[in-house]
């Protein structure tokens, strides 16, 4: 119980990283004429953003988190992604789509495993584990189901950023709850 505790302490970290990920995809779904360097942009800030939070996580978390190392490879793996689309030149419509295809699926990856673990820790919460379900599952169709418009792969993009940023809010918010409950002051 003590690991429970001490990692749903840090809930305000995945509440930055879901806050953020809304931030982008309703920047990518308002953005007028969109193009695959504006989103590439986007994308790039995005991930790194989300990369940092996460490798913060991992950092102060490290007491806490049984292996730390797991999410701070996840947090790594999403910034270098994002650096690479920031520094890569007049990226392509499908370059850019297989680029955040691989960044959903290795995230998806690593909060499926954080999700079961959580889990077994909380019975019952699967928030974490639907979060990454639908990371996995969006980078699959985004390979799957290439486009080569940049307004089809935008809007696909942005209602992930939406939906997967109100996941990770969601998630925070159990967490929030699951420590709040947990201290001796809320039991009396």
């Amino acid at each position: 119980m003590g690991l429970l505790i001490g990692f749903c302490e840090k809930w305000w970290m995945i509440a930055v990283r879901g806050v953020v990920a809304l931030g982008f995809g309703l920047l990518v779904l308002l953005w007028p004429g969109i193009d695959a360097n504006v989103l590439a942009l986007a994308f790039g800030v995005f991930a790194v953003a989300d990369g940092l939070v996460l490798a913060g996580l991992a950092l102060v978390g490290r007491d806490v988190l049984e292996n730390w190392w797991v999410v701070l490879a996840e947090g790594g793996a999403g910034a270098v992604l994002g650096v690479l689309a920031l520094s890569w030149q007049d990226i392509g419509g499908l370059s850019l789509l297989a680029l955040l295809a691989a960044w959903a699926v290795v995230t998806g990856v690593f909060e499926i495993e954080a999700g079961v673990r959580l889990r077994r820790l909380a019975t019952g919460e699967t928030s974490l584990l639907l979060a990454g379900v639908l990371s996995v599952a969006v980078g699959i169709i985004l390979v799957a189901v290439p486009k080569d418009d940049p307004v089809e792969i935008a809007w696909a993009i942005g209602l992930f950023g939406m939906a997967y940023g109100a996941l990770l809010v969601l998630v925070a918010e159990r967490m929030r709850r699951l420590a709040v409950a947990a201290r001796p002051s809320s039991r009396r």
